[in-house]
């Protein structure tokens, strides 16, 4: 018997924002948009989406709703943008790269952050 991780809704308004996207285009299209697979789309319009809610929440409000970050390296951001660039793996031939994984994680818009407690 597995054991799998009880449903969560998503926010009220990033559901509304999906709903809407949905009605205007296929539930394919719109997880090549936001870029994750079609069954998180289906699961979380029929409130059965089991993955990291706030993650589809945060891509949802900046892609569909345009909500925006001011980012410390890159200056304003959507929330998908900046999303994106904090889930980047270090590339450490890059110099400019290792100072975007530098200010990622450290920053207050990443919910992982490794920020110092004062």
């Amino acid at each position: 018997m597995s054991s799998k991780p009880p449903a969560k809704p998503l926010p009220a308004d990033a559901l509304e924002a999906l709903r809407g996207l949905c009605t205007t285009t296929s539930q394919a299209a719109v997880s090549r948009r936001l870029g994750v697979t079609p069954g998180s789309i289906s699961q979380a319009l029929n409130g059965r989406y089991v993955g990291n809610v706030e993650r589809l929440a945060e891509r949802i409000r900046g892609e569909v709703l345009g909500q925006q970050v001011a980012c410390p390296l890159w200056g304003q951001l959507t929330l998908r943008m900046c999303q994106d660039k904090r889930e980047t793996p270090l590339n450490a031939g890059n110099p400019l790269m290792v100072r975007q994984w530098q200010a990622c994680r450290g920053c207050i818009h990443n919910p992982k952050a490794e920020q110092e407690e004062a």
